[in-house]
């Protein structure tokens, strides 16, 4: 069908009374008398007019635009970004070949490796551990072909206030290897932190190591001649990863590795991600595995976690070359008693054990070249992210700059060149262009118009941007005065809760800029005064080049904010740029040459420029679907975070932090439909629905409960003891020293930062506690006593024996423990007689001092972490499963204290 433009009217305001035409009405008289309205009813009121729509095609044509994005964007990109991302590998059943990785057979040492309880450094479940590896290693060499040869080297080291702690380590090689070939290090920690059976961190990694080690060694490709093995089990990693730091500084295979992977876990459960790599050249070898799932953000971003692996002391203190793997999504289970090996996603473990199979067969086999020099690992930063968890992109940064700077380029000189030729043409053809979609019909100075259009275009979505996220971040500061953490335990409630608000704040700052484009255009007709409808038909029909422009220029923007940051994980302003500009520049370039070869183009729904209608999702589908993949990870990374904030440098609302997750990404996709929110939207009625929209999911978040024994609250609690024992005189020996003094107390710590007091009412009323001589000292630190009939660890002071010499032997007895503390004041010498027994219930201490008037003291501090030896938190688990304990990599939640005072 063929539209012909017969008569062209602009009909002032000056002395018409009447109700204005319909826009069609007043531009066209079309040859089939097809009008845009087909009713001239009018609603007055907003809610009629909601109900009931004036015009049955606009409706058609709005319910067309909306259908399109959320049917066909959201409906295939949410799916492809979420299920695809996150899809899980079939597991593999024990009975396979054992040189293929099972996770039926990996799983079948958690129960020996979580059986004894916690594995806490220097405690009895340490030590079981310890022998449980030795025989797994032996189990395998065992296995092995008899020119293969196993060496075990078990490190012995101490730290500060801990001693008989062991790093093992296992070297497999060919007999006719050299004795100083290049090894390639797989390593993982196996010890867990109090309360936690450690089923995730990082039980997963030692059982996939475990099976790793028997597939490499049952199969009959590799010989281990040109590269060796290296199995590393580190101890007392969560005590600021001492095990990796003696390894690094003290061992002897350390020169020989050229390659190693590391095995952690942030308490997530389902898949995990190659978190970081240095150098980043190695993301190429990578990329081969079977399933690769990495991102450049996880070396941006781990630092705020507020957590480390041994990576980082690999990398830093021992400059080697590797990789950092961990599972990383919904750790609400992160160092609490829910880490339990049945949380482990089915699939998890085969994922990550078939990629690191795959790297380290390519590696042992000699397919990659691990001698490469030194000087080429940090010539270039390598950009890398996977698509769908199937096939990961990777290329330099001097790459990202020149396309960049190439798309810049092209869109500059491309509008520059359009405006010219256009201003050009229509100069020379002036008198036969009767165009109604054309602003050289209308105004005066239209090149200048069109200038500051494009400019005010730009200047707009930039505000409309930024007006959005701070108004999502004003609500998201409302929520934390009102219910903080509100979207805690569900990822996809922020996304409304946030998303929302953003894109009212974006079309609030564009219906302010439509009133401020009808002043401008009411200023500079050819002709007489505007009508209303006039200037909002040339307003949706003659800028669509200015518009689309503008948002080419933005993203121009965003590349070089990129380009000048040079930070890597700014490659998604790229990834949306290269789809986009492109497409749009094309599209202009078809759109311009039609019109000056004064050829029409074919008109669909009634509708010219139709087509910029469709562009929009179709360019953006796969962008969002990454950009939808990244950001539920990231939001699925950072709220089980905002559960242990107080560790982490966040000082601020945490809602803000997550808000800003959400909308960054969010916004950057509402910009691009602002062109056609411009041309079709009512913005009054859409404010409405999106307001009442809002509303809803605002209540929803302010009445749910965040907290459940999947996702619970975490808590630091601390029980200390202090007994006094004060020897006067004695005229015998032995003789028992007295109690002088005790004090028990119990101090709670909110790790999420939130108000602690409704938490203490609650635990009081739930498990019937009272909590007596209740202090805070903060809005999240209280303490009460400990009068919950806890057995008080010391049973005995006893002075032994003294000496003419003035040698004391005084004798300690207590409740069993692996750590025990003994220190004493400057004026003696003191020896701990039975020191190397572990656990004891009897500490021997000899004491001499060099003058028998001196007054002197002995302190014995005992460390303990069994969730047996406190009524309190027997209680508080049995009663409050969504309220958990934070563990620490030592035991530090009971701390019980005597000081022995000595004063003859």
């Amino acid at each position: 069908m063929t539209t012909k433009v017969e008569n062209i009217l602009l009909l002032s305001t000056i002395e018409r009374k009447q109700q204005p035409q319909d826009e069609h009405e007043i531009f066209f008289d079309l040859k089939n008398n097809s009008l845009d309205y087909t009713t001239r009813q009018r609603y007055p009121y907003i809610l009629k007019r909601l109900i009931k729509p004036i015009n049955q095609r606009c409706l058609y044509k709005h319910l067309l635009l909306w259908v399109i994005l959320f049917g066909c964007l959201f409906i295939l990109a949410a799916p492809l970004a979420l299920h695809f991302s996150y899809a899980l590998p079939t597991v593999k059943s024990r009975t396979i070949p054992l040189n293929e990785f099972s996770e039926e057979r990996a799983r079948d040492f958690y129960p020996n490796l979580t059986q004894y309880g916690p594995r806490v450094s220097n405690t009895r479940a340490d030590y079981l551990t310890r022998a449980f590896l030795i025989s797994e290693i032996d189990r395998v060499r065992a296995m092995a072909q008899p020119n293969i040869r196993f060496e075990l080297s078990l490190q012995n080291f101490s730290v500060v206030k801990t001693n008989d702690l062991q790093n093992i380590a296992v070297r497999v090689s060919n007999s006719n290897s050299s004795p100083n070939a290049p090894c390639l290090m797989l390593a993982v920690h196996y010890d867990s932190v109090e309360f936690s059976p450690g089923g995730s961190d990082d039980g997963s990694g030692v059982t996939i190591l475990l099976e790793v080690l028997s597939n490499l060694i049952s199969d009959p490709t590799i010989t281990f001649s040109q590269v060796n093995l290296i199995i590393l089990f580190t101890a007392a990693e969560e005590m600021s990863m001492e095990g990796a730091k003696i390894f690094i500084s003290d061992h002897k295979w350390v020169n020989d590795i050229r390659r190693f992977m590391n095995i952690d876990s942030t308490g997530g459960h389902e898949k995990a991600i190659l978190y970081r790599v240095k150098p980043s050249q190695l993301i190429k070898d990578y990329a081969h595995v079977p399933r690769p799932h990495a991102n450049v953000i996880g070396d941006d971003i781990l630092g705020a976690t507020g957590s480390d692996t041994d990576y980082s002391i690999f990398t830093r203190h021992g400059s080697l070359p590797g990789y950092d793997f961990a599972y990383y999504l919904d750790g609400y289970n992160y160092h609490t008693l829910i880490d339990r090996p049945s949380i482990v996603e089915i699939g998890a473990l085969q994922h990550l054990g078939e990629n690191i199979l795959a790297l380290s067969r390519s590696i042992l086999l000699g397919k990659v070249d691990i001698e490469l020099p030194v000087n080429i690992f940090d010539d270039e930063d390598l950009v890398y992210f996977d698509i769908l968890g199937r096939h990961l992109i990777t290329y330099t940064k001097t790459t990202s700059v020149i396309v960049q700077s190439i798309l810049i380029g092209l869109t500059i000189l491309i509008g520059i060149v359009v405006i010219v030729i256009d201003h050009l043409w229509y100069r020379r053809y002036s008198s036969s262009d009767n165009s109604s979609f054309s602003i050289y019909f209308y105004f005066n100075y239209p090149l200048i118009l069109r200038i500051i259009f494009i400019v005010l275009f730009l200047l707009c979505y930039l505000l409309s941007i930024i007006f959005g996220i701070l108004f999502a971040l004003l609500i998201a500061l409302i929520t934390s005065k009102l219910r903080p953490l509100s979207w805690y335990g569900n990822s996809t409630l922020p996304v409304f809760l946030y998303g929302l608000p953003c894109l009212i704040g974006i079309i609030l700052v564009e219906a302010l800029w439509s009133c401020l484009r009808r002043s401008i255009l009411s200023k500079y007709p050819k002709k007489n005064p505007m009508e209303l409808n006039t200037i909002n038909y040339i307003d949706r029909n003659c800028f669509n080049f200015e518009r689309h422009l503008a948002l080419l220029l933005f993203f121009a923007f965003l590349m070089s904010i990129s380009i000048y940051l040079g930070f890597r994980s700014l490659y998604v302003f790229l990834l949306w740029s290269i789809f986009l500009c492109p497409i749009y520049l094309i599209i202009i370039v078809i759109e311009f040459s039609f019109r000056w070869m004064k050829k029409h183009v074919v008109i669909l729904f009634n509708e010219q420029g139709w087509y910029w209608l469709f562009v929009p999702y179709i360019v953006t589908l796969i962008p969002l679907i990454h950009t939808l993949e990244m950001t539920s990870r990231l939001v699925r990374l950072a709220i089980p975070m905002m559960g242990r904030a107080s560790i982490s440098a966040i000082r601020f609302p945490q809602d803000l932090l997550i808000c800003a997750l959400v909308v960054i990404p969010a916004a950057i996709f509402f910009v691009i439909f602002i062109p056609n929110i411009q041309r079709t939207l009512n913005y009054s009625r859409t404010l409405i629905l999106l307001a009442i929209s809002c509303l809803i999911v605002f209540v929803i978040a302010c009445t749910r409960q965040p907290f459940n024994s999947t996702h619970p609250k975490i808590i630091d609690v601390a029980h200390s003891s202090r007994v006094v024992y004060k020897l006067l005189n004695t005229n015998h020996f032995p003789t028992e020293i007295p109690v002088y003094s005790s004090h028990a107390s119990i101090q709670l710590e909110s790790m999420d930062l939130l108000n602690l007091s409704p938490t203490l009412d609650e635990i009081s009323r739930r498990t019937s506690l009272t909590l007596n001589n209740r202090e805070c000292s903060s809005s999240t630190s209280c303490s009460f006593d400990d009068a919950f009939n806890r057995t008080m660890p010391f049973k005995q002071v006893e002075l032994t024996s003294i000496d003419r010499y003035n040698n004391y032997r005084f004798t300690f007895r207590h409740a069993s423990s692996y750590q025990i503390d003994v220190t004493s004041s400057y004026v003696v010498n003191f020896n701990v007689h039975n020191s190397s027994v572990k656990p004891r219930m009897e500490t021997i201490v000899d004491v001499q001092t060099s003058n028998p008037s001196y007054a002197f003291d002995i302190q014995i501090t005992l460390h303990r972490c069994d969730l047996q030896d406190s009524p309190f938190l027997q209680s508080l688990t049995k009663h409050l499963p969504h309220i958990v304990m934070w563990g620490h990599g030592s035991c530090r939640s009971l701390k019980d204290e005597l000081n022995l005072t000595v004063n003859f």
